[in-house]
């Protein structure tokens, strides 16, 4: 006989500042086939909210500031944000997003049955990135011996791109990928989430987390994804963290590499090897670039961005530079590249100019094969002269290995650059084994200090007197110092009363596209001590 129990009503929450959307949004619940399950009550402010069960926050990209005042709400109850790409850095990683140009009544009702489940059947979650990076603070300083972690990474294997997978079904998919993980870790580990797709098992058995304890894939019930993890990696002090967390990113992409390239997501058969791919990408445009902003420490101001090339790869996604750099090197293909990341570049600084009126400079990574040929600096003037970009506009990036592989050619280039009045900046500084004995020698404006030895950083203590030695010195050569890969509050505040010139890091914004870039800057630009949604 069936049941006639009926289900218990849940109390959504509808916040926003656009009463017109607020209640065309409760004309899509009421006219919904389970409307009666739902309590609608929609308010404006993030004072005296009525109890609720769920919370659902419809955005415009003019209302960052409204978004900054509910994040405490944001905290109490699932939430969902509705909202455009320009506010997506500041959403709280507890939350989860309906992009805007997703917003209907299907996906809108969809996205809350997922959240329904959440509420209906809560079980164990992974810690979230603050909590999890605390608690991993508080374990590495209670004890003496090191600890142990290993990085997992889900690959949802469905038909559809990812970008249009429906929200609700990306999410039971991540459920099912962490209840998966938290059922099979170790029984001492402390497990947090880092991205949506990316979790941190810890523990203080090697042998444990070396074991084969969890499934590389699943496919029940149609749902079907499979897991890239790295090596058991070595732990012995919190500040190592991000290096270690980055070998772990590294490995897991080098490992996709190895199995996927193989592998056909619409079941062909492909042979294509990353080496041939990186031909035809070039040709199929398929390498693009996103933007990282950089700021002025004293003023806040906005006044650079770096740009870091991104390959999407038809069958593999998107690819890193770490992983291709060296095989574009090997097929000879890395002086075409860097040219067209070098134009791609100075066309973004016209339209950003254009659109903003604000001319700041852009910074572009260079490899030792582009400076090394004795034509290079005549290319990159020739190529600003063309687009009519004044030269102060543009930074070069380069590693020390890069400036000193072949100082005769190399340093010519960049020496004809810096009087032409380009910049040129020495990046990864610190990590070089002869950078202080010939910082004085090399032709440079700036130097990039190592996300190394920026995030984590304590306020006293070696790394702080390393990085203070390395600004001092770098003012009394009159160099221009950028702290990337600042990621918090504390940081921000230590890099800036070192006296470190310009910022770059997620406490500003993550990488991003040119479009979404230009949006940020129309708004304004917001730094808070929020969440980062990405690594690196």
């Amino acid at each position: 006989m069936p049941s006639t129990e009926s289900k218990k009503q849940l109390r959504l929450l509808l916040l926003g500042r656009h009463t017109s959307e607020l209640a065309t949004i409760r004309q899509w619940f009421a006219a919904s086939s389970e409307h009666q399950q739902w309590q609608i009550v929609a308010h404006s402010s993030a004072q005296a909210c009525p109890p609720c069960d769920i919370i659902v926050l419809h955005l415009f990209s003019t209302d960052a500031d409204f978004l900054y005042q509910m994040r405490d709400v944001l905290k109490q109850k699932p939430s969902l944000v509705i909202t455009p790409d320009a506010l997506t850095k500041l959403i709280p990683e507890h939350s989860h997003q309906l992009p805007a140009e997703h917003f209907h009544a299907a996906s809108l009702i969809e996205a809350c049955e997922a959240l329904q489940h959440d509420v209906e059947f809560s079980r164990p979650l992974p810690l979230e990135r603050d909590a999890f990076f605390a608690t991993l603070r508080q374990l590495i300083s209670q004890q003496q011996d090191a600890v142990y972690l290993k990085v997992l990474q889900c690959r949802w294997l469905t038909p559809v791109n990812n970008d249009n997978m429906p929200w609700a079904v990306r999410h039971r998919i991540q459920q099912e990928f962490e209840q998966t993980i938290l059922a099979h870790a170790p029984a001492d580990a402390i497990t947090g989430r880092i991205l949506d797709d990316q979790l941190v098992v810890v523990s203080n058995d090697y042998y444990a987390l070396q074991a084969d304890w969890f499934p590389a894939s699943n496919e029940s019930q149609g749902s079907a994804w499979m897991i890239y993890s790295s090596a058991v990696l070595q732990l012995t002090e919190f500040k190592a963290l991000s290096t270690v967390l980055q070998e772990g990113v590294q490995q897991i992409a080098r490992e996709r590499l190895v199995q996927e390239a193989q592998f056909d997501w619409n079941q062909q058969q492909h042979s294509l090897s990353l080496y041939e791919g990186l031909h035809l990408a070039l040709q199929r445009d398929e390498f693009f670039l996103e933007f990282q902003p950089q700021f002025d420490s004293r003023s806040g101001a906005w006044v650079g961005a770096e740009a870091l090339l991104r390959w999407r790869h038809p069958h593999l996604g998107v690819i890193p530079p770490t992983v291709f750099i060296r095989e574009a090197e090997n097929a000879g293909l890395i002086q075409a590249l860097g040219q067209w990341a070098l134009r791609e570049t100075i066309v973004a600084w016209s339209e950003i100019n254009q659109r903003t009126g604000n001319p700041i400079r852009m910074a572009v990574n260079v490899s030792f094969p582009e400076v090394a040929d004795p034509f290079y600096s005549q290319q990159v003037i020739e190529l600003l002269q063309q687009q009519q970009m004044p030269p102060h506009f543009l930074e070069l990036e380069l590693t020390e290995t890069a400036m000193m592989r072949d100082t005769s050619v190399s340093l010519m280039n960049l020496k004809n650059l810096q009087q032409y009045g380009i910049h040129i900046a020495l990046d990864d500084f610190g990590t070089g084994f002869s950078s202080l004995s010939h910082l004085s020698d090399l032709p440079i404006t700036g130097i990039k200090l190592d996300r190394a030895f920026v995030a984590p950083m304590a306020e006293k203590g070696p790394q702080a007197h390393i990085v203070s030695t390395m600004l001092d010195l770098a003012k009394r050569l009159r160099l221009e110092t950028t702290a990337e890969g600042v990621e918090d509050k504390q940081c921000l505040e230590l890099v800036q009363k070192l006296g470190c010139d310009r910022i770059q890091g997620y406490i500003y914004s993550r990488p991003l596209n040119l479009e979404a870039l230009i949006q940020q800057a129309e708004s304004g630009f917001i730094s808070n001590d929020f969440n980062q949604r990405s690594l690196f």
